[in-house]
């Protein structure tokens, strides 16, 4: 089966956000499995050709768009699995990859330029999978041809839909709308099978609180939409081989060696060591959807009436930003920061956190909570997407973390409350950390029901 996997960004080559993990890990889980699947991406002017050993397959092959052609040259590794659109004034005079105010002619460009790029290597695939609104004017110029490629479009973050002015339809041929272009809502009309990152999260974008106003067109393709959990490079995020922790261990011998990262972390960060100080870990974008405004609001309570440590790494709404420099300011001895982002301090968050707290208002799938759990750091998280499917609550026979459900202050400090609790418990506490460390994030699993999905894809076409 040839498979056509089309993203903005994918991992080692560039990444903003989840989207470029999957987009990273996925296509290799399914090569394994003997599907032929080539990645291709926008070379942006971030992707150095000579770093990453690029050469030109094509040179100024023509793309047609609304009324003229650009031209356009094709790039790929030497086993020709991924490959990369190059256009100099669309990709490879930015460095950014998304906020241009011509995203709307980049990302048709590049899906225009794909199918083309196909056509001129003369492999034709099977199944085009899009991922996100930058890959899915893909969908809707092949579905008004036929014959044609079954189509499956992810959705990774419905709050990003890719919406732009009138003037932007006849980017896709149409020249008698009257509405603006969304190109995710075009994508979800024409797609053969839809999928979406986690189970819960395909149930919660029906209704409108979680639909971003396309809930009813979700509701009407119900039938052909899925949830599937995204996986984990489980090489990369592996505490027994990781080199940026200050001690690797395993599940049967966490105890030393998160003790021994978790001192080291305090001590990099700014904080007192104390082993017996419950440590809280917070990797994330700093920004209303992973429920950063609660954690700010919580602060006060955090300190006065808990023994924790906070250390929050991240960076985001700027207003948040401020909040964690002033809260470490005024009580250095209980919160540390880090405003940016740091891969390396990343790792060691998740291996000397005791608690990874992710009150996300959604969570589509998140990968955070799983990493935080490969590192035997517990999760404290709101009951919502892709958290649901992962963390179960400790109450459970099989329970891990803790899991809430009010998007409130008072619910989360209570749910952090429960683990604190259980922290005092070291045998407790020992069964739940080695539990999570135990769990199978592996792409395997997501690539066998890819797979499915892409079978059923060319049934249904």
């Amino acid at each position: 089966m040839r498979v056509l996997f089309l993203a903005a960004e994918a991992t080692p080559y560039v990444k903003v956000g989840g989207l470029g993990d999957v987009a990273g890990a996925l296509p290799a889980a399914l090569r394994a499995r003997d599907l032929d699947v080539r990645l291709m991406l926008p070379r942006y002017g971030s992707i150095d050709p000579s770093r990453w050993q690029l050469r030109k397959l094509r040179d100024n092959f023509p793309v047609q768009m609304d009324w003229r052609n650009e031209e356009c040259q094709l790039w790929a590794t030497d086993d020709e699995e991924t490959l990369f659109i190059e256009n100099q004034y669309f990709f490879g005079s930015r460095d950014s990859i998304y906020g241009h105010g011509d995203d709307a002619q980049r990302f048709v460009l590049f899906c225009r330029a794909a199918i083309e790029a196909c056509r001129q290597l003369n492999w034709w695939p099977d199944v085009v999978h899009a991922h996100d609104w930058h890959a899915a004017a893909s969908i809707r110029l092949l579905w008004a041809n036929a014959p044609r490629p079954a189509l499956v479009f992810t959705i990774h973050n419905l709050a990003h839909q890719g919406r732009f002015g009138q003037s932007a339809w006849p980017l896709l041929g149409v020249y008698d709308a009257h509405s603006d272009l969304n190109l995710m809502e075009q994508a979800l009309y024409t797609a053969d099978v839809i999928s979406t990152v986690s189970p819960t999260y395909a149930e919660e974008i029906k209704r409108p609180e979680y639909g971003f106003g396309l809930d009813a067109m979700l509701r009407h393709r119900s039938d052909r939409l899925v949830g599937i959990l995204n996986g984990l490079d489980m090489q990369k995020f592996n505490p027994a081989t990781d080199p940026h922790i200050a001690q690797t261990y395993t599940s049967a011998t966490w105890r030393e060696g998160k003790a021994a990262c978790k001192a080291a972390l305090q001590r990099e960060v700014g904080l007192p060591v104390q082993p017996t100080a419950p440590l809280i870990g917070v990797v994330s974008r700093l920004d209303d959807q992973k429920g950063i405004d609660l954690i700010v609001q919580s602060l006060g309570a955090l300190v006065e009436h808990t023994s924790a440590q906070l250390m929050v790494l991240g960076s985001g709404y700027g207003p948040y930003e401020d909040a964690f420099r002033i809260a470490t300011a005024a009580r250095p001895d209980r919160i540390a920061n880090y405003i940016g982002f740091n891969a390396g301090l990343a790792q060691r968050v998740y291996a000397g956190s005791d608690i990874f707290l992710m009150p996300s208002a959604f969570e589509p799938c998140g990968l955070s909570q799983m990493i935080a759990m490969r590192y035997g750091s517990v999760p404290v998280a709101r009951a919502t997407g892709g958290l649901v499917d992962t963390v179960p609550d400790m109450s459970r026979p099989d329970g891990i973390g803790v899991v809430w459900t009010d998007y409130s202050v008072g619910a989360m400090l209570h749910a952090l409350g429960r683990a604190l609790a259980a922290y005092t418990h070291p045998a407790d506490w020992s069964y739940f950390v080695q539990r999570a460390m135990s769990r199978d994030w592996s792409w395997s699993i997501a690539a066998s029901r890819y797979e499915d999905i892409y079978r059923w894809a060319l049934n249904v076409r």
